[in-house]
């Protein structure tokens, strides 16, 4: 008998494998919020051509519309791909073995709610994504399935959204075959456990006496491009690093933290960060648009002069 699937779903990080449950008949419905514009013209699509049932979920009606969703698609297993919103505890106890979250980050040293962003920010080697039992605890529930892959020095947030994208998808055999075979999972080693908060705007700024070049240039990844690059600013201009890359500069003056060292288009724009430490700004982003860094001359920015940070310091 074919397996039943379905899914709650609001990143695009769901549509690879949203297409491959589908080409496989075995995606049965598809819960989306509402007023989500990630996925929702996808699965409205989707949801036409192939006469699957889709259901716009409220926050505020949340708990009936789940118990609704069960009921309707009568599913064998219900997956959360960055599903925003906790699964009520009652609908949990009602439905055991039945749901189960994608976690797009590795359990237990990566929980909460953008382990791509923390992944890349703080340098991680490798990352990938952990299929988990849904419990009354969020990211704490025993372990079907992990697969790790590499986290390359280059790769940005949607570059590795888009890796993950397609590694949730090529999962899914293995998956659903442990999951038929009533695989209990693994539970989480409780010690290895981290936890991390949404990235707050505090998260996304540059703090050049604190961090070192290498910081900043991954933490300019982790928010390319949904947050069009980590936040700095000069003479309070407000101006986002969107692609850097640390290089080597000898000097025998002194400079602090921030200072712009070189400001020109053959040796573009390298600005002094912590610990003695360089970054070239190749790509920033303005209110005028993207542009390349050393560009900022015709608006003004001279060598010499400072980028301050938005960060508080005492964070």
């Amino acid at each position: 008998m074919m397996v039943k699937v379905a899914v709650l779903c609001n990143n695009r990080m769901a549509i690879p494998a949203l297409q491959n449950l589908y080409s496989q008949g075995k995606l049965c419905a598809i819960g989306v919020p509402a007023d989500n514009s990630d996925v929702m013209d996808f699965c409205v699509m989707l949801a036409k051509q192939s006469h699957i049932s889709l259901m716009i979920i409220q926050k505020e009606n949340l708990l009936d519309q789940i118990d609704e969703f069960v009921t309707l698609c009568n599913a064998d297993f219900i997956f959360t791909m960055t599903f925003p919103w906790k699964i009520p505890d009652v609908i949990l106890n009602r439905h055991p073995d039945k749901f189960y979250n994608f976690h797009y980050g590795l359990l237990p040293e990566m929980r909460g709610a953008d382990p791509v962003f923390e992944s890349i920010r703080s340098t991680s080697s490798e990352t990938g994504i952990t299929v988990h039992r849904i419990d009354n605890k969020i990211d704490k529930g025993a372990i079907i399935l992990k697969k790790v892959i590499p986290l390359n020095s280059g790769m940005t947030h949607g570059v590795l959204c888009t890796n993950l994208a397609w590694l949730g998808s090529g999962l899914l055999p293995e998956l659903l075959n442990s999951l038929q075979n009533n695989i209990e999972g693994q539970e989480q080693d409780e010690a290895k456990a981290r936890y991390y908060k949404k990235p707050t705007a505090n998260d996304v700024c540059i703090s050049w006496h604190h961090n070192d070049a290498k910081t900043i240039e991954a933490l300019s990844r982790a928010c390319n491009p949904w947050n069009k690059g980590a936040y700095t600013q000069w003479n309070g201009w407000n101006i986002r690093v969107v692609e850097a890359t640390v290089v080597h500069y000898e000097t025998s003056q002194s400079y602090s933290p921030g200072t712009i060292i070189t400001l020109d288009d053959k040796n573009g724009l390298i600005v002094k960060c912590n610990n003695e430490t360089y970054l070239r700004l190749d790509i920033i982003y303005t209110d005028e648009g993207f542009m390349s860094a050393y560009k900022l001359l015709s608006f003004g920015v001279k060598k010499g002069s400072s980028f301050v940070s938005l960060k508080s310091e005492n964070n």
